[in-house]
């Protein structure tokens, strides 16, 4: 219960702060509908025969576009702030900033595929099965996007502990996200196929993110303490002179 309501905590202040400004969400948004427009300008000619083995691709392809735009942006507040080392101090369990941190990061994911997946379904006739298997539909999405934040988050933790890695995070995150991607991929083309086994390809899309969840939870703690940035000689100098002059004493020459 108090994993629970910490998390549930983080995950509100991070909300509270993207609603304030909206910014992963206007970007995110904007981005994809983007997308969608050079997607339509450049597919939409096609037969359904030919679209068919496309639409998969252009789904799971915007969705790593824009969980990378929204990953890299996961710690920044933190490490603009320089906060990190005071999260860290703070009485809050590990794991309930991995699952603030991944929670917010999935919100943002599934309000893109909001608009992404009925795109794709008015676009081109072979998405029309998304309107179709609206609660299949669902389900593929949420649980690819959330195999996606399973492991994205922990990559980005890794490298919140420093300014410019943002285009490192990128460069790590296509490989170590590769897996999760051709696995919603085979099972969107299932869905599209209306295969009979697609509970089965669900079903294995399920097991596949408990395992993520587990690995990005029991790895999180190490890899962001070992990414909190370590005190400078100059800002221990500085700390040293406040407290100096919080105590009335000159500081030595």
């Amino acid at each position: 219960m108090r994993l629970l309501r910490q998390s549930l905590l983080l995950l509100r202040s991070e909300l509270r702060q993207e609603l304030r400004d909206l910014e992963l969400v206007l970007t995110s948004t904007f981005f994809t509908l983007v997308v969608l427009g050079m997607f339509y300008l450049s597919f939409a000619a096609l037969e359904k025969k030919h679209t068919l083995p496309a639409v998969p691709g252009l789904l799971w392809l915007t969705v790593a576009f824009v969980g990378t735009i929204t990953l890299t942006r996961a710690f920044d507040r933190e490490r603009e702030a320089d906060t990190l080392r005071a999260l860290l101090a703070a009485p809050v369990e590990r794991l309930a900033i991995y699952v603030a941190k991944a929670g917010s990061t999935l919100l943002v994911l599934l309000v893109c595929c909001a608009l992404l997946v009925p795109g794709l379904a008015s676009m081109f006739p072979a998405g029309q099965v998304f309107w179709d298997m609206p609660l299949e539909t669902a389900a593929l999405v949420v649980l690819g996007c959330l195999g996606y934040v399973a492991i994205g988050t922990l990559f980005a933790a890794g490298l919140a502990g420093g300014g410019g890695k943002n285009m490192l995070l990128a460069v790590i995150l296509y490989p170590v996200t590769t897996p999760v991607l051709m696995f919603a991929l085979v099972t969107t083309r299932a869905l599209l196929d209306k295969n009979p086994n697609l509970p089965s390809y669900l079903g294995q899309m399920a097991a596949l993110d408990v395992i993520l969840l587990g690995v990005g939870a029991l790895l999180f703690e190490p890899v962001l303490v070992g990414a909190a940035p370590a005190r400078t000689a100059q800002a221990a100098r500085q700390h040293a002179r406040d407290r100096l002059r919080a105590t009335g004493r000159e500081e030595p020459r």
